[in-house]
């Protein structure tokens, strides 16, 4: 999808899925590939509610006849898509606090062995280098397909930081002169730099690559507000303007913060006019339907 915004040129491509895990899809195919590799027969991870990880962990482990213990950070909330859909797929959902997720992993982990399975650990949001891996292969796979559009910026949603970490690592070494830019759906500016500056260096390490530089590292907090999941009136205003005016659909816990700052960051002048750009939409559509009474005023 090609438009315009404000004298920038925009590319909009699209990770999609039937299951709308969008970038999670790709990357657990990834951690799969691995888990099987290492005779595996079942899955701990860990997200909140709206997780389009989790989501997908639970999904594929139906597909494969694996167990799955999904960790969820959240209410138990069946309103949540992606919680609806990990119930629905068999997975035991085991929900505790934030500060709880890692000993409660740990926990299952350790239920499988006595049990006599091969548990495989996965972070949450697929961090880990399997899931670097997955969009250092998304670039070059873009670059290959669009020759005639090389972006200046590569805007996306950013949580844990993996999918840009493969971004920065494929876009580096292919399109050097352009600039990746994470938008943050939840973590502040100085831990999500400090975590993508280690995936960036895993990656290159792994790949025998000589790391990023610190100019590469850019992870914008501006439009956070309150957190993981949280909505504002801009927000929604942005969300509303581009599915109007172009067709495009993105949700509020993901997609739509990157969006939103996409737009901002025009209306400043940290992207100028003429510029070129890749707007990579990471899925989440799901999430859209628990917020339909703010979504149709």
């Amino acid at each position: 999808m090609d438009f315009s915004y404000a004298d920038v040129s925009i590319r909009a491509v699209f990770d999609a899925s039937y299951d709308a895990g969008g970038s999670k899809r790709r990357k657990f195919s990834y951690f799969l590939k691995d888990a099987i590799e290492q005779n595996a027969n079942a899955i701990v991870t860990a997200g909140a509610a709206n997780s389009n990880h989790a989501k997908v962990a639970a999904l594929a482990c139906a597909e494969q006849g694996w167990e799955c213990t999904i960790v969820v950070h959240d209410n138990e909330d069946y309103s949540k898509g992606n919680l609806l859909l990990m119930k629905m797929s068999g997975a035991r959902l085991v929900f505790t606090t934030l500060e709880q997720v890692g000993p409660v992993m740990d926990a299952e982990m350790q239920r499988f062995r006595t049990e006599g399975k091969h548990p495989y650990y996965v972070y949450g949001g697929g961090h880990g280098l399997p899931g670097y891996l997955a969009y250092y292969d998304a670039a070059h796979e873009f670059v290959q397909a669009n020759r005639d559009f090389q972006p200046d910026f590569i805007v996306h949603a950013s949580g844990t930081g993996g999918t840009q970490a493969g971004l920065i690592v494929g876009f580096n070494q292919l399109l050097p002169h352009s600039q990746v830019l994470g938008v943050s759906v939840a973590r502040q500016r100085a831990r999500g730099e400090q975590v993508l500056r280690e995936s960036c260096d895993s990656l290159s390490q792994y790949l025998g690559f000589e790391v990023v530089g610190d100019d590469k590292i850019e992870f914008a907090d501006d439009w956070i507000g309150d957190g993981y999941g949280s909505t504002s009136p801009e927000l929604f205003a942005t969300i509303k303007y581009f599915a109007r005016k172009h067709g495009l659909i993105t949700d509020p816990t993901y997609t739509g913060k990157a969006l939103h700052g996409l737009k901002q960051m025009i209306d400043n002048g940290r992207i100028a006019p003429g510029s070129k750009v890749l707007f990579w939409h990471t899925g989440g559509l799901i999430n859209l339907f628990e917020h339909t009474q703010e979504l149709i005023k």
